[in-house]
């Protein structure tokens, strides 16, 4: 398919209509998959399975890596959105195998940046169920002109139109204040990533969306006392991106680098 550069929804959206097959996954252009990552996944598609999701790496080396043991870990519709929602299954589109109706009923939003948070979570919502096996099977390239690593122009205030669509998908529903907690950790992900400051433009316009996202969030009594972050910065608003953001930021690197 030729067609002129429009954003990757558009070409994932095309490419879906233009195809006729049964199961379709997506790979992104500059990553790699491993030669038996779809036998793998089709192994684990079932009847009323409607997702097969593996892992993935940024680490090319890990496709070279020959796993014996392959485990299984299976979920309805609200357990795969509970799993979302706390990490447990992936929101992108890559690494999975879709029963083709799913890609069909939620196609990605065009002309958006962030789109795949809100195809990612909705999906989820219109599954019977779907399997998740600890087999790495797809490499993500990191690079610096990767969406995700831009800087900062007025394309990132897509994501608040991401959030408000995902809201609203959500509003009557009891995952609402799981999607405002995430929302609300996008939200502050960009704060100190594209550093907005008082100075910046749409400083106020974070600060607004990020409190309606916490308010959101609060609602869940559950959520609001797992949730370090979302209780410091309830706490104290004014001192959070100046402290305790940079010091949860710091441990978690420390952490990490102790586990190397």
């Amino acid at each position: 398919i030729n067609q002129s550069n429009q954003g990757q929804s558009v070409a994932r959206n095309n490419g879906v209509a233009a195809s006729r097959g049964e199961f379709i996954t997506f790979v992104d252009s500059d990553d790699v998959i491993k030669s038996d990552m779809l036998q793998q996944l089709m192994r684990y598609m079932d009847t009323g399975i409607d997702i097969v999701e593996c892992d993935r790496t940024e680490a090319i080396q890990c496709l070279n890596e020959e796993k014996k043991d392959i485990h299984v870990k299976e979920f309805d519709s609200d357990e795969a959105l509970y799993q979302c929602f706390n990490h447990g299954v992936s929101w992108s589109p890559v690494a999975k195998l879709y029963r083709r109706e799913i890609v069909e009923k939620i196609p990605f939003l065009e002309n958006l940046i962030y789109e795949d948070l809100y195809t990612g979570i909705v999906s989820l919502k219109y599954i019977n169920k779907m399997r998740k096996i600890d087999y790495i099977g797809y490499y993500y390239r990191y690079h610096t002109s990767s969406t995700m690593n831009q800087k900062y122009s007025e394309k990132n205030l897509d994501i608040f139109k991401v959030g408000e669509k995902l809201l609203e998908e959500f509003r009557e529903d009891n995952w609402l204040p799981y999607v405002g907690n995430m929302l609300f950790l996008v939200g502050i992900g960009h704060f100190k990533k594209y550093q907005i400051k008082v100075e910046h433009q749409y400083y106020q316009l974070y600060i607004d969306a990020i409190n309606k996202y916490v308010e959101i969030a609060k609602k869940s009594p559950d959520i609001f006392s797992s949730s370090k972050l979302l209780r410091w910065y309830s706490y104290s608003p004014k001192y959070f991106f100046s402290l305790y953001y940079p010091l949860y930021l710091k441990y978690l690197f420390i952490r990490k680098k102790w586990r190397l």
